[in-house]
């Protein structure tokens, strides 16, 4: 793989200058952009809106941490955008437009900034979606980039804290391993995420980015414990191939390995689990299955997750930013 930096002068961005490279760009990015002042191109972008509920997220990678020098720069530049579209598959919306910044020390090279638009430009064109502008920023520190995504959902838009006790707890696709690709090359559920919206049954949702053990933690609201049987956690092929190799078993790598970019969700008590998996295999082809279930907290412990299953042996211990 191509390394991002490089000191030969005439390789560098500082050889190409910043109108020059907006320009280059935006020819990178082809059909995925338009032209100002509807895009790329004028102070700020323009986007003609209907009464619609408007969605927005951003997300960001940063050198040395979301990515290495030897990252295929294509892979960087789609990761960018599926992980705001993970974000809004997690609400059942639908992603629009874009605007991309990029922090870009003066040695990156064109080559290896090339290669990251291009794959950019083909992930928005699988996913429909139009960059729309951003910013251009020299950076002393390490090689960043920031998409801000905009979108649009409807009245049932899912959230985070919105589940009660006995609403039971599924996730989507097999988790743990991400490591070993899964975290450069996953797919958005967003028509997941969508089908889930409408079905008007779902109590709230959250994509798995930072790990089952953090983020069970951020869909549990106040008062309320989750009881998760571990021993029903889907575990990836990579995820058990490294248990084998490492000193942690495998419900610790599904628990806080991370960047598993599936959905968690709850269901409405009230709705039977049966019926609901039927709907779900008939509409789907994503896995699916019921990890545990909602209930109300009856002691004062920090702790609101209570594990269940076969195995005790994990930290239970997910990512956390600080």
């Amino acid at each position: 793989m191509k390394n991002p930096l490089t000191e030969r002068v005439e390789g560098q961005l500082s050889h190409r200058g910043e109108r020059q490279l907006i320009q280059d760009i935006s020819a990178w990015l082809g059909p995925c952009s338009i032209p100002a002042p509807y895009g790329i191109g004028d102070d700020a972008a323009v986007v003609d809106n209907s009464d619609v509920t408007q969605v927005i997220a951003k997300d960001s990678l940063v050198l040395n941490k979301h990515f290495d020098s030897q990252t295929n720069p294509a892979q960087v530049g789609a990761k960018l955008l599926k992980r705001n579209l993970s974000d809004f598959a997690a609400m059942g919306a639908s992603p629009g437009y874009a605007l991309v910044a990029a922090f870009l020390p003066k040695s990156t090279t064109v080559d290896w900034l090339r290669g990251f638009y291009t794959g950019l430009r083909d992930c928005c064109m699988q996913y429909h979606v139009k960059i729309i502008g951003g910013d251009l920023s020299s950076t002393f520190e390490d090689l960043a980039f920031s998409l801000t995504l905009i979108g649009s959902g409807n009245e049932k838009l899912l959230t985070r804290k919105s589940a009660n006790p006995g609403d039971t707890l599924w996730v989507t696709g097999s988790l743990g391993g991400s490591i070993q690709g899964k975290h450069l090359d996953f797919t958005p559920r967003l028509e997941e995420g969508q089908w889930l919206s409408n079905t008007g049954h779902i109590t709230s949702a959250i994509d798995l980015s930072d790990g089952l053990a953090t983020d069970l933690k951020n869909l549990c609201p106040e008062g309320c414990i989750i009881e998760l049987d571990t021993d029903s956690i889907p575990l990836s092929d990579a995820c058990q191939s490294m248990a084998k190799n490492s000193d942690r078993n495998a419900i610790d790598h599904a628990l806080t390995d991370g960047e598993d970019y599936e959905l968690l969700f709850t269901l409405k008590k009230s709705f039977n689990s049966q019926e609901f998996s039927a709907k779900w295999e008939a509409n789907l082809k994503t896995n699916l299955t019921c990890i545990g279930k909602l209930d109300i907290m009856r002691d004062n412990s920090m702790n609101p997750i209570r594990y269940f299953g076969s195995s005790k042996n994990f930290s239970g211990q997910g990512y956390e930013h600080y």
